[in-house]
């Protein structure tokens, strides 16, 4: 009995050793955990986000400031300490470079450039943006002249966009304490700044003159030379990377890929509007149309509600030119919808002047115009092109006498379609061939068709019907 009860014993210590022992493991994880928390919590989180051209294509465009603008978000919601935005640019569009600048003077975290070979034209407002600017010893930054690539020696810029991007680049020399006429210099011709640049020349500053004059604060080799400078060390480092949508935006929103895409829009949709069935040209057309919309909406500069509104337009366009008789409101309506539409996205991506917006308009409605036109004149024989009238001075002409015809004995009489009737074309009637036309209906070969009018020499058929 006595054994049976030092063996309860026993076992009981036992059970109470071990209930000890898993707290002690409970304990000591729970105080590691809190320690590497702490310790990590004490490493700085810094983003490198990269700002960078395209080789061989993009520069400062509107996927980029998408891009820009989801770095910040994301470097925000991690509770980053620091954003260094790595520059590398050639320059870019105005409006995107302005949009981009306001997202950095306006990001909570201190913000660092780090010029990364060039930063020219738009990348100087990038760069200066930042709080810090640190520059690699072959860098260079300047060059910041703004220009729609139509200048020439005899064609300066335009001196309002001049003025209004110099006092829009002093402005924000200030706001960072920087020289703002050392800035104004970069953009501005006109500006002389003695031993450094004289009056007719931009200013583009090598790494080593940007750090004398405070154009820079500090000269960099690399990532961990940008760290040490900063006081930084071993920080956590998140490098986030364009989406495809930002990088297809980056395409898409290019000045040259533009008109383009409106080029094949306008003539893929007009030319399936003037031919009958549905190919090629039409899926062609679709696409673009989807592309230069679908561009603003990646780049987050637009919903579908331009697209939506185009695409009504070109309905009630065809509505009015394929079936309704004359041109009236819904025609108007259609044109005043397709020219809304193309505004709606051309001002969103304008926003340094309205005009340039309304120029934009302008020149697209010129080219859809255009290519109006010229299909028109190309297809004398579609639809379109009869119900506009423009054939009636042809139907008017007088034929000489001696060269009419006796088809009047072909009223009523069957026949079977040898060509394409677009609405002209050749039939088989008895075993002869006649040129003929319809009243405006294209007709396939090996159809049955009826002779309905004979004007003179014109011989006017129709489809034959079935009973």
């Amino acid at each position: 009995m006595k054994i049976a009860l030092l063996s309860m014993k026993e076992k009981q210590i036992f059970r109470e050793t071990m209930r000890i022992f898993h707290y002690s493991i409970i304990l000591i994880l729970i105080v590691l955990s809190i320690s590497l928390s702490a310790y990590s919590a004490e490493k700085p989180v810094v983003f490198w986000v990269p700002l960078k051209d395209i080789p061989d294509f993009g520069a400062v465009e509107w996927g980029l400031a998408s891009f820009t603008k989801r770095s910040l978000l994301e470097a925000e919601k991690q509770g980053a300490e620091i954003v260094v935005f790595e520059i590398d640019t050639f320059g870019g569009r105005v409006d995107a470079m302005l949009f981009i600048k306001d997202l950095i003077m306006q990001a909570p975290m201190k913000t660092v450039a780090f010029i990364n070979s060039k930063a020219w034209s738009a990348g100087v407002f990038l760069a200066l943006s930042c709080q810090k600017i640190i520059m690699v010893p072959d860098g260079s930054i300047g060059a910041a002249e703004p220009r729609t690539g139509q200048e020439t020696a005899e064609t300066p810029p335009d001196p309002k966009t001049v003025s209004a991007i110099r006092g829009q680049i002093e402005a924000l020399a200030e706001a960072r304490n920087r020289d703002p006429q050392l800035f104004a210099a970069m953009v501005d011709r006109n500006v002389e700044i003695a031993g450094l640049k004289e009056k007719g020349e931009l200013l583009t500053l090598t790494a080593a003159t940007a750090l004398e004059r405070g154009a820079a604060d500090h000269l960099a080799q690399n990532q961990q030379e940008v760290f040490k400078a900063l006081g930084l060390e071993d920080p956590i480092v998140v490098t986030p990377s364009p989406s495809w949508s930002e990088t297809l935006a980056r395409i898409l929103t290019h000045p040259t890929i533009i008109p383009i895409l409106l080029l094949i829009a306008f003539g893929g949709i007009f030319l399936e509007i003037m031919t009958p069935g549905f190919g090629f040209p039409g899926i062609a057309g679709i696409i673009a149309l989807l592309l230069f919309f679908g561009g603003r909406y990646f780049a987050g500069l637009a919903g579908w509600e331009p697209l939506m509104l185009f695409v009504a337009g070109i309905l009630l366009l065809a509505l009015e030119l394929l079936v309704i008789p004359g041109f009236g409101v819904t025609g108007i309506t259609g044109i005043s919808a397709l020219v809304i539409s193309l505004y709606m996205v051309l001002r969103t991506t304008s926003i340094l002047f309205w005009e340039v917006a309304f120029s934009q308009l302008l020149f697209y409605m010129a080219i859809m115009g255009g290519i109006f036109l010229i299909l028109l004149f190309f297809l004398p024989n579609n639809p379109i092109w009869k119900k506009l009238g423009l054939h009636k001075k042809d139907q008017e002409k007088e034929i000489p006498e001696e060269k009419i015809l006796n088809y009047q004995s072909l009223v009523g009489k069957k026949g079977i379609t040898k060509s394409m009737l677009r609405p002209a074309g050749i039939v088989e009637i008895e075993g002869r061939r006649y040129d003929v036309v319809t009243r405006g209906e294209f007709i396939e070969p090996g159809k049955m068709i009826t002779v309905d009018e004979v004007q003179g020499n014109r011989i006017i058929v129709q489809i034959e019907r079935e009973v």
